[in-house]
Formats: C-alpha cells, structure tokens, sequence
C-alpha cells in the first residue's frame, strides 16, 4: 500500500501515557500514519472553537484515539520523567510534594510555548483526560492493557478506526520505544526502540504503588474525578489498588 492511501491516525494523551508505544504497534502492524501534532500537540488539550473564530475546525485526520495511564502509574511515571529528562514541566522534585503541588505544562521544544496551570498533577490527569473523552470520535486505550495484551488490544482499536492489517507478523516493542516526532522517518521496527530494556512486569504487578503511603494515596483519591474514573474503566482496578 501506497504511503498516500494508508489512513492518518490522530494521537492524543498526557506525557508518559504510553503514546510512542501505541504510535509503534499502530504504524508497524496496520497501515496508518500516527500523527502527533494534528490539534496543535499531542499532550495539549483539544481546542474549542468557536463559530465566528479566525480559526478553523479543519484538522486533517481519518481516525483518532486517546491513550491514557490509571491515575497512580501515571503520577509515578510523570515524576520520574520529571526526575530524570527536566522538560516541559514546572514541579517539586520530591515525590510527596510533587503529587500535592501545582504543576506547570508547557512545549520545551517552542520558545513561544504558553503554559498551562493545574492544581495538582491529578487535576493534570483529570482536565487532560476529560477533555479527550469528550470527544465523541476517539477511541480511548488503557496503556496496562495494552502492554498485557498488545496484539489483542491494538487490534479492537484498529477494527473501531477501519485500519487494515499489513502482512506478516505482529509486531510488538521489545525495548523501551523512543519519544518519536511527526518529522522523523521510520521505516522498520528498530527504527522505533532504543537499545534499553523495558520490564512490563513492572506495571502489571503495580510496583509502582510501593512509592505512594496512605496518606499518598487518600491525598490523590480525594482529588480524583470519580465520573472520569468510571467513564475510562477503572473503577475496579482503582478499587483494588487503594485497598
């Protein structure tokens, strides 16, 4: 198939939602081009427009999907991306003052960048998420699922998007994936990973709750919108791990 007749996939989630890695399944099994910046960019919100805007609601895309992180594995993950990389966030950098602290959001990468303010990394997660939920034409991936089930999950996504499956076998990141952009070429699998080991089991025995005490995890269940919880699907396994 011609690179003119695969489908354009908008792509949309938080940072460290899991957006390369399902940028990599995608493109790698199915013919479709994931784009990051189709509403501006990937980790920003979706914009409003209004009728009488100079702007225009004309994004050029087929399909669209949201991937996101239970609540508790993102805050983990955010922190330690805040941690270890030091861009496109204002925030502690202690653990318990970070999850309980305003943080700013912003694009490094554009010098005219403007931010944006949360309350908290959970009223991150809650803005962000409710605002691509609401779109009525996103498919919406839990990352721990995907990384449970890959070939099963991306492919429900797949047939709700009308994607056609490319020949051969499926392919599923055995590294850690890069932080790809729009602009790079990528022709073939190790094009997407880098040379570091990633160790779902990590995430799927929850580890991650080891860094969260109790009164971690009443400070960010209180804060936590309980419709969204239930809109995305985590009901239970929020449930389970509060417990």
């Amino acid at each position: 198939m011609d690179s003119q007749d695969r489908k354009n996939v908008a792509m949309m989630g938080c940072f460290r939602s899991g957006t390369n890695f399902a940028k990599a399944l995608l493109e790698q099994n199915y013919y479709c081009n994931v784009k990051n910046n189709v509403f501006g960019w990937k980790h920003g919100f979706l914009p409003i427009i209004s009728s009488d805007s100079n702007a225009s609601y004309s994004f050029d895309y087929d399909k669209a999907f949201f991937i996101t992180k239970n609540p508790f594995s993102f805050l983990f993950s955010l922190f330690k991306y805040h941690q270890e990389v030091k861009r496109n966030l204002k925030a502690p950098l202690i653990f318990k003052n970070f999850i309980r602290s305003k943080i700013i959001v912003f694009d490094q990468a554009n010098p005219r960048s403007p931010e944006l303010r949360f309350s908290s990394p959970v009223d991150f997660w809650n803005a962000m998420n409710w605002n691509y939920a609401s779109h009525k034409d996103f498919v919406h991936i839990r990352y721990e699922m995907l990384i449970e089930k890959p070939e099963f999950i991306i492919n429900k996504a797949a047939e709700k998007m009308s994607l056609e499956r490319t020949s051969g076998n499926f392919f599923v990141p055995e590294k850690k994936v890069k932080r790809i952009n729009d602009g790079e070429v990528l022709s073939k699998a190790d094009d997407y990973q880098t040379k570091e080991a990633f160790d779902k089991s990590s995430y799927l025995s929850h580890d991650y709750m080891a860094s969260f005490d109790s009164d971690d995890i009443r400070c960010v269940m209180k804060e936590l919108d309980s419709d969204l919880i239930s809109r995305l699907g985590y009901s239970e396994l929020i449930a389970s791990l509060k417990s």
